[in-house]
């Protein structure tokens, strides 16, 4: 699934292309967005799921190669591929978190990024789908877990100067945090610049 995903982002960023080929300006903030595919477990939930990321970003310096991302991740999880010994788990997660990224290698408009930040995390959700009598307790149950630690992502930016848009892989993002939690996931983004005035 990967390697047809990864075909995927390489196919739209060679058709999507701006429909004016004049000179635009942009400002230096955009609207950033994300989708994705990864695990997180916590200390009562594990999953699979969709990943879902929305933010403001904005760029600093007169290089433009540091950007300060505040941004709300979202997730959906179910026990997919999860050893079967796991109780059946179906639970969301919202994530508020502050990046800065980093263009560590940059040649014309395509970078190498680094991303670090913290975030605070909720999930909550359905664990189990009951029990049948005399199946030592086993029951179905709600929960509800705060989390809030550091995160950090490794991958890549393509940014037309030309074009409104600039596309984002991040294939390694991961966040760990208070009661053993852990987020990691493969992440596809559009970043949807403003036109200056």
């Amino acid at each position: 699934m990967s390697k047809l995903l990864m075909l995927g982002i390489i196919l739209l960023v060679f058709v999507v292309k701006d429909a004016n080929s004049q000179d635009n300006s942009f400002k230096n903030s955009s609207i950033n967005t994300g989708v994705g595919v990864g695990i997180n477990s916590g200390k009562a939930e594990t999953g699979i799921g969709l990943v879902y990321s929305i933010g403001w970003q904005k760029a600093i310096g007169k290089r433009k190669r540091l950007r300060l991302n505040p941004n709300i991740t979202f997730g959906n999880f179910r026990t997919y591929a999860i050893p079967t010994d796991t109780r059946n788990q179906m639970y969301k997660i919202t994530s508020f978190g502050i990046n800065m990224h980093y263009d560590l290698i940059k040649f014309k408009s395509f970078s190498i990024i680094i991303s670090g930040g913290g975030f605070i995390n909720y999930s909550r959700g359905l664990l189990g789908s009951g029990g049948m009598p005399g199946s030592n307790g086993v029951s179905s149950g709600y929960f509800y877990s705060l989390y809030y630690g550091g995160n950090a992502s490794v991958g890549f930016r393509i940014d037309p100067p030309k074009s409104k848009l600039a596309y984002v892989i991040k294939p390694i993002n991961i966040h760990l945090g208070s009661d053993i939690y852990l987020l990691a996931y493969q992440m596809f983004g559009v970043d949807i610049k403003f036109k200056a005035n």
